[in-house]
């Protein structure tokens, strides 16, 4: 990072905020929706059709919402409000927010901070949850970090959250959105209820990660790396400085550090003979992927041709990571793996035992992330415009 540009950001007041951030999350984009019930988490909430103030609702009252002929309807108790292409529930309070519900759909009922945009897009409902960003990231730390966890790990999570939710914003906008609420972004499902997560995303409140360009990093992040993460090109498309190879023996114990999976030879053999053209009968090739035993984490299966991509042998047969041994016994072959995920960034368990052992969140998410800085995104947003952070080629943090 240039010196100058980080004495700047470090020194600039904390306090100096740009206007907090609305995230535009698009809700239950994996179901489609048709009919939704919603309510006033507290307080009132006001009712737009195409833009026109039409009514409120009251916490006691629910709006139900659903596709009609030539546009959308919406009923409560009071009011019936028909509207071509937008509804909107808009909370009058800022710490008040929506109660939603599927009603096509057995999915329990989701609180949520902000208001609703719902339109119609291809015979279906769009709901959309324009969020406060701390708000989001408390959300989103309370569905991928669990509860009775660390503080010091919820920090590093929402620091974590809040600069995927940044780099990611413009993953959905062609949908009308910024990010989703599944695994394909983060995984929200409303607002937080957990007090440790809401004083760790207070206490790390706009703080994000960037590189040594002051530019937003790709923060990813995996459950297990089974003790060594992996370079972001051995698996995507391209080069990181932030995203390199570090050996890890925090998450070595942990419940998703090691796994097996137990095939025939034949179905073994038979699966390397189809993918790969692997020769049909015995061979030194055939020797080097029945006995196969890597010292650290490889690229190609039995480092032997013709090559075989240990990520297209993890997809296609459904493994836990692509770290992993090859021992023949007889007519049966055991592949013994370690971690879980992809391994490229944090890997949650490992953090997860490093904030146990007394490590602070930055500390740790120095160990996993190379070269970056932790800086507010208001002065971030004040001393230079954001530039678009090149697409690495990932479809989401982590596979879980």
């Amino acid at each position: 990072m240039n010196l100058r540009a980080l004495l700047v950001l470090l020194l600039f007041p904390h306090f100096l905020h740009a206007q907090e951030r609305t995230m535009r999350i698009g809700l239950l984009r994996e179901l489609t929706v048709k009919h939704a019930l919603v309510m006033s988490s507290k307080g009132t909430c006001t009712i737009y059709a195409d833009g026109e103030a039409r009514g409120d609702v009251q916490a006691n009252d629910g709006l139900r919402i659903e596709v009609v002929p030539g546009g959308l309807s919406a009923k409560s108790l009071s009011l019936t409000i028909n509207a071509r292409q937008r509804i909107e529930v808009v909370p009058r309070s800022n710490s008040s927010g929506f109660r939603l519900r599927s009603l096509d759909h057995k999915l329990a009922e989701r609180s949520y901070v902000g208001g609703l945009e719902v339109s119609l897009v291809d015979g279906a409902l769009l709901l959309v949850n324009n969020v406060p960003i701390e708000a989001y990231t408390a959300g989103v730390v309370l569905a991928e970090a669990g509860k009775a966890e660390y503080i010091e790990y919820y920090k590093l999570q929402s620091v974590s959250c809040r600069t995927y939710a940044l780099t990611n914003q413009r993953k959905h906008l062609p949908e009308g959105y910024e990010l989703c609420d599944g695994v394909h972004c983060q995984v929200y499902q409303g607002r937080n209820t957990n007090d440790s997560i809401r004083q760790a995303v207070e206490a790390t409140y706009g703080l994000v990660m960037v590189d040594a360009n002051i530019r937003l990093i790709h923060a990813t992040f995996h459950s297990n790396c089974g003790g060594e993460t992996m370079n972001a090109e051995d698996l995507w498309s391209k080069s990181e400085p932030y995203l390199r190879a570090t050996l890890d023996t925090f998450c070595l114990n942990s419940p998703h550090a090691t796994w097996e999976k137990t095939l025939s030879r034949s179905e073994w053999l038979g699966y390397l003979q189809r993918r790969f053209s692997f020769p049909a009968t015995a061979s030194p090739q055939q020797a080097a992927v029945l006995n196969y035993e890597p010292h650290c984490r490889d690229l190609y299966l039995g480092n032997t041709w013709p090559l075989v991509p240990l990520k297209q042998v993890r997809e296609d047969l459904d493994l836990r990571s692509t770290y992993f041994s090859v021992h023949s016994a007889g007519d049966l072959v055991v592949l013994k793996g370690r971690g879980f995920g992809h391994g490229v960034g944090l890997c949650q368990e490992g953090s997860m035992h490093m904030a146990q052992r007394g490590y602070t969140y930055a500390d740790i998410l120095h160990h996993y992330y190379a070269d970056v800085h932790l800086v507010d995104i208001g002065t971030l947003d004040f001393f230079r415009e954001e530039a678009p952070v090149p697409t690495l080629g990932i479809a989401g943090p982590a596979p879980r």
